[in-house]
């Protein structure tokens, strides 16, 4: 039964193979132009088809520079835009000929990026980047690819959406740089009681002046994220305060942001001094990420990668 199956899937393969013709078009992009803004060698990206439209490998096609721009081009279609500037080409297979028309726009950086703190259900706002040449000048044209952890987040008329508690970068590729948003998703709650490693909570907090709220954590490890998430309707946000944890820097009060080993018996306190604005209510949530990795805080063994299903990035080819 094995063999037969064998030669079942055998044959088909041959029958599909057989059904594609010889070479009848090439194309380059969209239109028979492309755009490239690496400033790095790339490969011109062209596609081989037969007559019923089947793609053929793409091996042994010749290129040739024809008009335009001064762009470096080998044989085989290996470029490198040194400047902005349009330039013709000539792409040929035995006796198929095309000519292909290169937009060169090279980036030298993507200005943009930071980093976000969400709760699930909210959406950004809209994500600003700017691709820039190498006298800082925007450039106008582009292509780009954009990868993001889908598990976690989603990306919706350039707005982050939260899907689910976790963290997940949001990289925009154009040409060899990119813009990089670190995104914390965290869930609502009402307590940090009982957290697993990899929880992220979000406590909300409302206090008048000289009014306290004080959560306790389990011991580390691993460490905690902590830090103090602006709401909207307010000015003003309670301060922060860790107590009974060895905090990075060193300092356990008045910051927005801590990152802490917790021992036992630790608590984060949210706070409104009384002697400022003592009339106002400061509100906010306390965001707290347990991390879902130990050796992050021993340097051991590399926390492994999400298994989530991330977006594919389009790259071009190097030579």
């Amino acid at each position: 039964m094995r063999d037969l199956r064998l030669e079942l899937t055998t044959a088909a393969l041959l029958a599909v193979a057989a059904c594609k013709g010889q070479p009848a078009r090439l194309l380059a992009g969209l239109a028979d132009t492309v755009v490239v803004n690496n400033v790095s060698p790339v490969r011109m990206p062209m596609h081989v088809f037969d007559a019923a439209g089947h793609e053929l490998p793409d091996t042994g096609i010749r290129f040739q520079w024809m008009s335009g721009a001064a762009v470096p081009v080998s044989d085989k279609g290996v470029l490198k835009c040194t400047q902005a500037g349009d330039a013709t080409l000539r792409a040929s297979l035995g006796a198929l000929v095309t000519q292909v028309i290169v937009r060169c726009r090279p980036v030298r950086a993507v200005l943009g990026g930071g980093e976000l703190s969400l709760l699930v259900g909210d959406s950004s706002r809209v994500l600003a980047f700017a691709p820039v040449d190498s006298g800082g000048r925007p450039v106008k044209l582009f292509t780009m690819g954009i990868s993001y952890d889908s598990a976690i987040v989603t990306l919706e008329q350039w707005r982050i959406h939260a899907r689910a508690p976790g963290h997940a970068s949001v990289d925009v590729y154009i040409g060899d740089g990119w813009a990089h948003w670190w995104v914390g998703v965290y869930e609502r709650a009402q307590s940090l009681e009982d957290m697993h490693p990899g929880d992220h909570r979000a406590v909300p907090v409302r206090l008048a002046g000289g009014e306290m709220l004080r959560l306790q954590l389990l011991p580390s490890p691993p460490t905690y994220s902590v830090k103090m998430l602006p709401d909207r309707d307010t000015l003003r946000v309670p301060r922060l305060a860790m107590l009974g944890a060895n905090c990075n820097g060193g300092l356990t009060t008045s910051r927005r942001n801590y990152w802490c080993f917790a021992l036992p018996g630790a608590s984060v306190v949210a706070y409104h001094p009384k002697d400022d604005h003592p009339k106002e209510a400061w509100s906010g949530m306390i965001a707290v990420w347990r991390d879902d990795c130990p050796s992050r805080l021993t340097g051991g063994v590399p926390c492994p990668e999400s298994t989530s299903t991330r977006q594919p990035v389009p790259r071009p080819r190097t030579p």
